[in-house]
């Protein structure tokens, strides 16, 4: 078994990566790294990870490769993309925070990028990779691994039920990876009646609704680790804001917000008559649309095709995401408001309220598909996900497939709740009792009993024996 393992570094969740990557290293996993600026090479260093075993994707003008380099490493570039049902301008274009940038050189790095994770992955033999597919480093990373055959793993949180983790192969959220050992037994129609009981909201919606958009103990927490960052930063990021830029974005923000919570005139969801279908805006940046909607991405012009491939009889409710208000500004709901026949709702308005009133429910990738597809009403995904196989969940490939699919679940659709129960308990006893959160947002996800889970999810994943001693707890390398 190989057991020569990657992580790529991702903002806070390094934390807890670094904490597992110790577990790991106990058990004879050898652990290398890949970061993108000098902050998280200083931090994994500092905590005793080698440098060898780093691949800090950080670059200068200098380094730049000329004419004759570029065009040697072309076919190999071509190939990877052959071997991949992405390009690498599509990775570009993925990453909303490096578009919104304005880089010019973006191209420059795209060559060295790939040249240096292609180089690094054969080098140290690398067997699996671990990554949350977001930005243009984890996209490229995901190619080069398909194209090298090296596993791509994406440990997520599984949304519902709330704390357990599961594991994707690849960029998509298409299929669970499934668990070597069966899990605990589960009943599937307890589960599901449970979540219409209770119902459940994912764990960020609860850890946010009651937070305010700007805290000044955030800001101060910002400016200061980009101020301590300063000496070890010696140029812009690609992956994250510089101070100035920080403080920029948490004012737009509350500027924002102040706007959709005190200036915004939303439309009364009991003024609406005939059938609703209900779209919940999506964070941006953000995977789930961005990676996963990737041609859809676009919200504003979703919308207005959502609109195009809906009968005349059914208004498009479009809800902002409640615990990310402020993202967005006041120009795109403008805009939203000048669809023909689509309302704004107050973001304040439950989902399950939205959900008894809604005869469809549509969505890029969102939990919001889950969450109808748990109660049985009709939702559609414009990626393919893994709670696609509830009966009421279909996912649409292509944006003019919309209409008939409209029709033929709005004229009537009865769910297949067996069925249901079925693909309930398979997601379950597939997961892992183990809470893979942001460390920057909940200190708890730290905690030893977690830690414990998540290294364990990980050795099991990997095909360790939980009885199998340990090899050595050396970071030398």
């Amino acid at each position: 078994m190989n057991r020569n393992l990657l992580f790529v570094s991702l903002f806070g969740l390094t934390e807890l990566y670094q904490a597992v990557a110790r577990q790991l290293i106990e058990r004879g996993c050898n652990i290398y790294w890949i970061t993108t600026n000098q902050y998280w090479t200083h931090l994994l260093t500092t905590d005793g990870f080698p440098g060898s075993r780093i691949l800090e994707l950080v670059y200068r003008r200098s380094d730049f490769l000329g004419p004759g380099e570029k065009q040697a490493l072309l076919p190999e570039m071509l190939a990877c993309e052959a071997a991949n049902d992405l390009t690498f301008n599509q990775c570009v274009l993925m990453d909303r925070f490096l578009m919104a940038s304005g880089r010019t050189d973006i191209n420059e790095y795209v060559y060295l990028y790939y040249r240096d994770l292609k180089r690094f992955l054969n080098d140290n033999d690398i067997g699996w990779v671990f990554a949350e597919p977001t930005n243009l480093n984890e996209m490229m990373t995901a190619m080069v691994c398909r194209e090298l055959g090296v596993r791509f793993m994406s440990p997520l949180d599984m949304r519902f039920p709330p704390r357990r983790m599961v594991f994707f192969e690849g960029y998509l959220q298409d299929r669970v990876v499934p668990r070597s050992r069966s899990g605990q037994s589960v009943n599937g129609r307890e589960i599901i009646e449970a979540f219409a009981e209770r119902q459940t909201t994912p764990v960020y919606f609860e850890r946010f609704k009651n937070e305010p958009v700007v805290r000044p103990a955030r800001i101060v927490h910002a400016i200061g680790r980009r101020a301590r960052m300063a000496p070890i930063l010696r140029q812009p990021s690609l992956t994250h804001y510089d101070a100035w830029g920080r403080v920029k974005l948490m004012v737009q923000r509350a500027v924002n917000s102040f706007y959709m919570r005190r200036l915004c005139r939303y439309d009364p969801l009991d003024g609406i008559t005939g059938k609703v279908a209900y779209y919940g805006l999506h964070v941006q940046p953000e995977n789930s649309v961005d990676v996963l909607g990737s041609y859809y991405s676009d919200q504003l012009k979703l919308l207005k095709d959502i609109r195009r491939g809906l009968p005349f009889d059914t208004t498009l409710v479009v809800k902002e995401h409640p615990t990310f208000l402020g993202q967005r500004g006041r120009r795109f709901f403008r805009d939203l408001k000048r669809i023909p026949n689509v309302h704004l709702v107050d973001y304040r308005i439950s989902s399950f309220d939205l959900y008894r009133r809604a005869d469809l429910v549509i969505t890029v990738s969102g939990t919001t598909a889950y969450e109808a597809g748990l109660l049985g009403l009709p939702a559609v995904t414009f990626s393919p996900m893994y709670f696609g196989r509830l009966s009421s969940v279909h996912y649409c490939s292509n944006i003019a497939d919309l209409k008939p699919l409209a029709e033929r679940l709005l004229g009537g659709f009865v769910r297949d709740f067996e069925a249901d129960c079925a693909v309930v308990e398979e997601l379950v006893n597939n997961s892992y009792d183990a809470w893979r959160g942001d460390p920057f947002f909940d200190r708890s996800v730290l905690a030893s009993d977690n830690i414990d889970r998540v290294s364990g999810a990980f050795l099991e994943l990997l095909g360790y024996d939980s009885g199998e001693p340990g090899r050595g707890s050396s970071l030398s390398g």
